[in-house]
């Protein structure tokens, strides 16, 4: 699977990721802790669904609005 392949993630399957990271503990507020958390699981597809599309680059504002969603639920 390519990194662009992998942004094709639903904001569902983003949603259970991170939901699973709190469930361990993660402090979500890290997204340094959260993706040491998925590699750490051996998920790094799930890792590059929180990046740019066609970009190394972190997309911290679509993290955090995820992340914050998750907690309003």
């Amino acid at each position: 699977m390519t990194k662009g392949e992998a942004q094709l993630a639903t904001k569902q399957e983003k949603l259970l990721k991170l939901r699973e990271a709190d469930q361990a503990g993660i402090d979500l507020s890290s997204p340094k802790a959260v993706v040491t958390h998925m590699l750490a699981q051996g998920d790094k597809k799930a890792v590059l669904w929180f990046y740019k599309k066609g970009s190394v680059e972190f997309d911290f504002d679509s993290y955090h609005k995820l992340v914050a969603e998750l907690k309003a639920d």
